[in-house]
């Protein structure tokens, strides 16, 4: 059987979505699929065939303004208009090149999954502008998919409000490799980590004013540690800077790397306002670190391990931070139970492939 993944971004890219789109073609591989992925190049120094463990990756001309809406070139087209498989997957409804696929496999006649990792508006003023009209394109990609694939119960929530559509849910997994790491906090300071891309949206700044709020409570040695990189990055230093917060910066760092920083926290951060699934926030939980998260979509997470679900606002997360420290001794300790990739990929194929290939 042979899956075909239409996604704007694929691995060396960092994001959430090249991510998924990477470990659900490894997985499936693995299971004895073909895999082939086809994606965007929008910086154009990218090899545009790589073929591996049963796995192809084309990568076509794509353009970025803004660094979003991903518009696909005249070569995908062509390309998608020629593509076959026993299952399409078109991932992200955000994505000029969803829109795009969705109209070139409708006119052939082809059926497709979709998992829209829906969000509430867009990212940025004129995305959020652009989202009301382009929702109603957006409707016709989720209402002719053979299955709508939905990450959390959050996400499934906004995919029926919008769309009037019952998603399956299916949540995102982590790879095996962060159950070889444990939880082990500094012990002579309070480490609060952001893990991921420095967006706007992610509001890491608000994270360092919950640091400025513990230091003048009189909380001692809290620093901030930022893993990533991203547009936001610099307004993080210069708000650190202003408010005499010790703010510790590692760029994207390689895998083993990134693990060992996560896991030497004393507690993981993420107040992002879009989020669908948090899929760092789920490794942080599986070694068995205090995640403070941020309503509505926080609630996907609250039952893995020690997850503390806030409204995303400095005093209500210092006033956390505080609660969590206070009950260090009393905390359950050791890793959560977040599903796996594997797990993951074998639910994906028997509720939302096996079903299309059975009619």
């Amino acid at each position: 059987m042979k899956v075909v993944q239409i996604a704007h971004s694929y691995p060396p890219y960092i994001g959430g979505l090249s991510y998924v789109v990477e470990n659900l073609s490894k997985n499936l591989a693995k299971l004895g699929f073909e895999v082939e992925v086809i994606t965007l190049d929008v910086d154009g120094n990218l090899p545009k065939k790589e073929v591996a463990n049963r796995i192809t990756v084309k990568r076509f001309k794509g353009y970025a303004p803004t660094g979003g809406y991903f518009i696909p070139s005249k070569e995908f087209v062509n390309y998608v208009e020629g593509v076959n498989g026993d299952i399409v997957h078109i991932h992200n409804l955000g994505s000029i090149s969803t829109y795009v696929a969705y109209r070139i496999l409708r006119k052939r006649g082809l059926g497709y999954v979709l998992t829209p990792h829906q969000h509430a508006s867009g990212f940025k003023w004129h995305a959020k502008i652009l989202w009301k009209p382009y929702r109603l394109l957006a409707k016709s990609v989720v209402r002719h998919a053979v299955r709508v694939h939905a990450v959390s119960e959050y996400e499934a929530s906004l995919i029926k409000r919008f769309y009037g559509i019952k998603p399956v849910i299916i949540l995102n997994g982590i790879c095996e490799d962060v159950f070889n790491y444990r939880w082990s906090p500094p012990e002579d300071s309070i480490v609060l980590t952001y893990a991921g891309r420095v967006e706007g949206y992610k509001r890491v700044d608000m994270i360092i004013d919950v640091a400025a709020i513990l230091i003048k409570q009189g909380v001692k040695n809290v620093k901030v540690k930022i893993v990533g990189k991203g547009p936001a990055l610099n307004k993080a230093f210069k708000r650190a800077k202003r408010l005499n917060v010790d703010l510790l910066y590692k760029p994207f760092l390689p895998r083993e790397q990134y693990l060992k920083e996560l896991s030497n926290s004393t507690m993981y951060i993420n107040l992002s306002k879009y989020e669908a699934y948090s899929i760092v926030t789920a490794e942080a939980l599986a070694m068995g670190i205090p995640a403070i998260i941020a309503k509505p979509w926080g609630y996907t997470l609250k039952d893995y391990g020690n997850a503390y679900v806030v409204e995303p606002n400095p005093l209500e997360v210092a006033s956390k931070v505080l609660e969590i420290i206070e009950n260090f001794e009393t905390m359950p300790k050791g890793r959560s139970k977040v599903p796996t990739w594997a797990e993951i990929v074998e639910q994906i194929v028997k509720k939302l492939y096996k079903p299309m290939i059975d009619v």
